[in-house]
């Protein structure tokens, strides 16, 4: 406990100090657009380890084995086409926010389109870390993630991002990635590699399929394309691009963190397969005993296998994976809503709308929705809605022009089957939403080749 409460004034004093540097729009929303690659890369690390890169996986490790391994399998994917496509031509369109992109490469109506999707579906992402951070206070507090755990994770994030804006975000992720960094590294060394005095515990013991009978070929493809899609275009990647000093430092950071997902990927799901068969969740039933919230398998590591050190470390670490998402979910949504849906550059008129998102996030994570539940609700109706039409407008902006018509309703319509609760609508209104942004090009009269 006393260890938290220095790690949070240690955060709260650089939120203070970021309070009083923070001189305009552009600091608060996009760090001052002056950060190098490694800050870059740290950032954006700290931001995509949130609630599904942690809790989430280390709880479908539990269920479904290696194969909870693609949940960030398909994130590297999603970062490799945005290194290719995408990083150079967002940085150099020089905007604040992505829907500021649907502004420069299809006009304002788009803008408010994609505004108001991410408005509403990110909702969903923020309550989603807010129930994960929850958990971990309801496990220092000695009792379960429930209202009061709530309300003490959406008052500690929405103050911490109240001060200093994406300027204190940007300079605290470098912090607690290194945190998480050394702390899931050091958990996955002294459990799989013998230290834990539990009895035949191995690596060899472990099932390393990537498709099992719980996890299809079929349940691959939807996670690629909604799941994956989210880190080809979405908000909080594509805000870490935003921040960078230039295009090659936006570039770098991704490339990077492509392959270093792939690494905690691998680290997150061994430790959620290990906790599920040496440290099983007896009181939930895991293992055959009674009814009850189930405990998620990195929770058990901190508070009852790892030696204290590591617990602790640990248990930090987990922290600052889930604040880091949290605050730079919270930023952007709010910098999103205020804007481009109420034109406002205003950054108290942004403050105020941080505290209405995450006191609206923190209702919809009292409702007890589990995290992946969350997660892929926003992403159901974000990537059909968004990705497809926007990519296409970013890359082929050059050469061809937008009829607007077939683009606005391509987003419209791929978003709509986001919120239909069928298992492959999201993926119908992927190819709706994308067959309606190839439609909607028309080449310049100027152009240099043909479609």
């Amino acid at each position: 406990m006393k260890l938290l409460v220095i790690y949070f004034l240690v955060l709260g004093f650089i939120c203070v100090r970021d309070l009083f540097k923070v001189k305009n729009f552009d600091d608060y929303v996009v760090a001052g657009r002056r950060q190098s690659a490694p800050f870059v890369f740290m950032s954006l690390m700290a931001t995509v380890l949130g609630a599904s890169a942690t809790i989430g996986i280390a709880a479908r490790a539990e269920s479904i084995g290696f194969a909870a391994f693609w949940w960030l399998g398909v994130g590297a994917i999603g970062f490799w086409f945005q290194a290719a496509f995408l990083s150079k031509p967002i940085h150099d369109l020089d905007v604040r926010t992505l829907p500021e992109l649907a502004e420069k490469t299809v006009g304002k109506v788009g803008r408010k389109l994609v505004a108001l999707i991410i408005a509403v579906s990110w909702i969903g992402i923020i309550a989603a870390q807010f129930a994960a951070v929850a958990g971990f206070i309801g496990l220092v507090l000695g009792h379960d993630a429930g209202t009061l755990s709530v309300v003490i994770t959406a008052t500690i994030v929405i103050v911490y991002t109240l001060l200093g804006g994406q300027l204190s975000v940007v300079r605290t992720d470098a912090l607690q990635f290194g945190i998480l960094a050394l702390g899931f590294v050091a958990a996955v060394v002294y459990l799989l590699g013998g230290f834990s005095g539990v009895e035949s515990a191995s690596v060899t013991e472990l099932d390393f399929s990537l498709l099992n009978e719980k996890f299809g070929a079929s349940d691959l493809a939807m996670m690629l394309f909604t799941v994956g899609g989210a880190y080809f275009l979405g908000p909080d990647v594509i805000s870490r691009n935003l921040v960078a000093k230039d295009a090659s430092s936006a570039r770098k950071a991704v490339i990077a963190g492509s392959f270093s997902i792939l690494v905690f990927s691998v680290i997150i799901v061994l430790l959620g397969m290990w906790a599920a068969q040496y440290a099983p969740d007896v009181a939930s039933g895991v293992s055959g005993g009674g009814s009850g919230a189930k405990t998620n398998a990195l929770f058990r590591l901190a508070s009852g296998v790892l030696p204290l050190p590591l617990a602790a470390l640990l248990s930090v670490g987990l922290l600052s994976a889930l604040l880091s998402s949290a605050d730079t979910c919270l930023i952007n949504s709010a910098a999103i809503f205020g804007n481009d849906i109420l034109n406002t550059r205003k950054i108290s008129v942004v403050r105020v709308i941080v505290v209405v998102i995450g006191l609206i996030a923190m209702v919809l994570a009292l409702g007890g929705n589990d995290i992946i539940s969350l997660l892929t609700m926003a992403y159901s109706v974000y990537t059909p809605g968004i990705v497809a039409p926007l990519a296409v407008a970013i890359i082929a902006r050059k050469k061809y022009e937008i009829r607007k018509p077939f683009w606005y309703a391509g987003v419209c319509l791929g978003g709509l089957c986001g919120f239909v609760p069928v298992v492959y609508m999201p993926h119908i209104g992927i190819a709706i939403s994308l067959i309606f942004a190839l439609v909607s090009l028309k080449k310049r009269k100027n152009g240099s080749f043909s479609h």
